[in-house]
């Protein structure tokens, strides 16, 4: 799975590097289960409706230290 984290200015601002740090962790302890990849980008379009994390071709709003995790394991098959 790709994963991509905006880390544009209104993303910045809503918390993106704590979701990433948070992503990073769980891709740690997780990886003889799961290959993940994990990037940065740039506005995704969505600015008001940050943080914006792309699960593979996925676009997802909204998305926050409390619920990242639940939103990636919606989308896994471990």
């Amino acid at each position: 799975m790709n994963i991509t984290v905006c880390i544009g200015s209104g993303c910045h601002v809503k918390g993106s590097r704590g979701i990433i740090n948070i992503l990073q962790g769980y891709i740690a302890e997780n990886e003889a289960k799961i290959e993940i990849k994990l990037k940065a980008c740039f506005c995704q379009g969505h600015c008001t409706e940050g943080v914006v994390v792309k699960f593979n071709e996925e676009i997802v709003t909204n998305i926050t230290k409390d619920n990242i995790i639940d939103e990636l394991e919606k989308r896994l098959d471990i």
